[in-house]
């Protein structure tokens, strides 16, 4: 993600101050006419009238220049001011840039539709309990078998494929321009397989797109400017992490799919991004909601836990309410897409904002603000 454009102030030079420059003319025409004066023997009258006219233009020419780069000086300031904001606006236009969101699954141990992922954020929801295993604790879904990370998987990547066909109906086809993943490769032929035996129409690419966090997002995001109103993109990605013996959360799996477009769903924002080295975690959540254009942050925060961010805190965003650690457990690289949808679900269902933090590939956190569609308004 491009950062935001950074400008230094323009150098600017100090007013003439004229009661000085009024004295030292006076001094000066005091000076020249004594010097005439003396010399006046020796020199002509009009000889010493017209050094002191000299000398008095000298004087005026010297204020002029110094009065015309005083103003040259601040219409510069000027120009270069405008110029900066020009440059600002247009960043903050393609900065505030968004996607709708037209379809979404997530499958887990915690909710398998929307209507369940949205009773996640009811005050009497019990989060499931997790199966203890000689491995560890488990948050794992019961209609996907295997023993093992790798075959879990690939059944998790067939159930989204089917639950998507399931959604979609029978004569729903999509021809995605691009595809994006999130898991293994052989999760991914898994997946393309069970769409194409649900909907031969949709041809998958053999290899797509790596998932790539909120970088992804914002190439995403790019690619859909000014495209068709048909036009999609998936993303979609599923995850079984191993049992470990001493992780505070069990071990969860889930698989989600996203399909977007320019319009027509939840609006998908480019969020923002930080890491320690970078930037302060307040200024990145501020500029969070400029984005959206909110002016305090959004009573919904949904969240995974950060126990290594210190000063979450400060930021002033509900970020303890709805942590889903309990609901999904320990997800990894597929956290962000999880918090994502369920922000996206709530703020459709709700049509107000919903912010979301969770972790990044590529950096400490990533946060931003989902928000409703406003063509339905």
């Amino acid at each position: 993600m491009i950062p935001a454009p950074e400008f230094g102030p323009y150098p600017l030079v100090q007013a003439p101050l004229y009661s000085r420059w009024l004295a030292s003319g006076v001094a000066l025409l005091v000076f020249s006419g004594s010097i005439s004066v003396a010399l006046r023997p020796m020199i002509e009258a009009r000889l010493a009238i017209g050094s002191v006219a000299g000398v008095f233009l000298i004087w005026v020419l010297a204020l002029l220049l110094r009065v015309l780069f005083f103003r040259f000086n601040r219409h510069n300031a000027q120009s270069y001011h405008e110029a900066v904001e020009q440059v600002r606006q247009a960043w903050w236009q393609d900065h505030r840039q968004t996607i709708a969101l037209v379809e979404s699954v997530l499958v887990s141990a915690a909710c398998t539709s929307a209507e369940n992922g949205l009773r996640l954020f009811s005050s009497d929801h019990l989060p499931p309990v997790p199966q203890e295993t000689p491995q560890g604790r488990t948050l794992h879904l019961c209609q996907v078998f295997g023993s093992d990370v790798a075959e879990r998987e690939h059944n998790l990547a067939i159930l989204l494929a089917q639950q998507w066909h399931e959604q979609r109906g029978e004569n729903a086809v999509v021809q995605p321009l691009r595809c994006y993943w999130q898991g293994s490769q052989a999760a991914w032929q898994a997946f393309a397989h069970q769409v194409a035996l649900c909907t031969p129409q949709v041809q998958l690419p053999e290899l797509p797109e790596t998932w790539e966090g909120i970088r992804s997002l914002d190439s995403v995001i790019d690619q859909l400017q000014g495209a068709a109103t048909t036009a999609r993109i998936l993303c979609a990605g599923c995850q079984s992490s191993p049992a470990e013996q001493e992780s505070h959360s069990p071990a969860g799996e889930a698989a989600l799919l996203w399909l977007f477009g320019p319009q027509g769903g939840v609006r998908f924002t480019r969020g923002e991004w930080f890491s320690v080295d970078t930037e302060q975690l307040t200024t990145v959540a501020e500029r969070a909601l400029q984005q959206s254009d909110l002016t305090t942050p959004a009573a919904l925060c949904v969240s995974f836990a950060q126990p290594d961010v210190a000063d979450l805190p400060a930021i002033g965003w509900n970020c303890k309410q709805h942590v889903q650690d309990a609901n999904f457990g320990t997800l990894n690289r597929l956290q962000a897409m999880v918090a994502q949808t369920l922000a996206a679900w709530y703020a459709e269902a709700h049509q107000v904002p919903c912010a979301w933090l969770a972790n990044d590939p590529h950096h400490t956190l990533a946060l931003g603000v989902m928000e409703p569609d406003d063509s339905t308004n």
